[in-house]
């Protein structure tokens, strides 16, 4: 097995690591470089510096047209493995090889598309995983080979929950491909669910929801696109929340939104449609991130404010 990795995050840096420990690695496919902030030139994708650190060729066309296929072809590859790599693969790209792999940060058929583990969070979820699959045609629809369960406690962050399958990527996917046999395939089963693109208004608070709900809506968004309301007509970011989302609900009798008082050790105590929820961390307006209390101290007029 000679594997072309296509992938181009941070996520999916142990993986290539390990498979290239076992000789598995023929190249890497990855997206071009790109614009940096600040007017700081093309910036290479994680997965592009990783590779040439191992030695090994890259390839990072804009399409996967005529000229990819043939660059490709002359690469000396027999698989494609596929982690959140951002382009789809279609019929005659993956003709060329023998067998052909996806790793998908969930429990497939949940959260089929390209933000599985951002949707896990959201919809409060109580596990997830990683699914070792075949690539169909169609999104994430093909035969599964290998998955992990990992249980979920309603603390996590899209960043920390990415940094668990970055880690635990390696563990399912090296023995199963070591391993491999085509007769270990099981077909998807359940309802399947889709996700999208992540924009900045999916971080918009809805104070109107249960505090499990913007719980899970702030933990999310971070490390982005970050939950905010707006105060003082502002949209101020609320970027940490104290507890689970799986803590009963405090009764609350304040309006949705109000800044009722602040608590040590957890935050801004805010009132929302069920139960209340405390805010660590907030990003003011053209200023930087601090704990909710150090905001506080420099906003006393903040209590009793309402956050739309």
């Amino acid at each position: 097995m000679r594997i072309l990795y296509a992938a181009t995050g941070d996520i999916a840096l142990d993986l290539l690591s390990a498979l290239h420990s076992e000789g598995l690695v023929g190249a890497v496919l990855t997206a071009p470089d790109a614009p940096g902030k600040r007017g700081k030139g093309l910036v290479p994708p994680p997965v592009k510096v990783k590779a040439e650190e191992l030695g090994l060729p890259v390839y990072q066309p804009e399409t996967l047209r005529t000229e990819a296929r043939e660059r490709v072809r002359k690469l000396g590859v027999d698989t494609l493995l596929s982690f959140c790599y951002g382009k789809i693969f279609g019929p005659r790209f993956l003709s060329l090889f023998d067998h052909t792999f996806n790793v998908h940060p969930s429990l497939l058929p949940l959260h089929r598309g390209c933000s599985p583990i951002y949707a896990a969070i959201r919809s409060l979820d109580r596990e997830t995983g990683i699914s070792l699959q075949e690539i169909a045609l169609g999104v994430d629809e093909g035969d599964i080979f290998a998955r992990m369960t990992m249980l979920l406690d309603g603390t996590e962050t899209t960043g920390s929950l990415e940094a668990r399958v970055r880690a635990a990527a390696p563990s399912l996917v090296v023995p199963a491909l070591r391993d491999f046999s085509p007769d270990r395939r099981e077909r998807q089963e359940g309802e399947p669910s889709y996700t999208g693109f992540i924009g900045k208004e999916d971080g918009r608070l809805d104070f109107s929801r249960s505090a499990s709900e913007i719980h899970a809506v702030i933990r999310a968004c971070c490390p982005w696109p970050k939950a905010y309301a707006m105060l003082d007509g502002s949209p101020l970011y609320l970027t940490g929340v104290w507890g689970s989302a799986f803590d009963p609900a405090e009764p609350c009798t304040e309006a949705p939104g109000t800044i009722v008082d602040a608590v040590k050790g957890r935050g801004l105590r805010i009132a929302t449609g069920c139960g209340y929820i405390y805010v660590s961390r907030v990003l003011p307006p053209a200023r930087k991130e601090m704990d909710a209390l150090s905001y506080l101290n420099g906003n006393r007029g903040i209590l009793g404010s309402v956050l739309e």
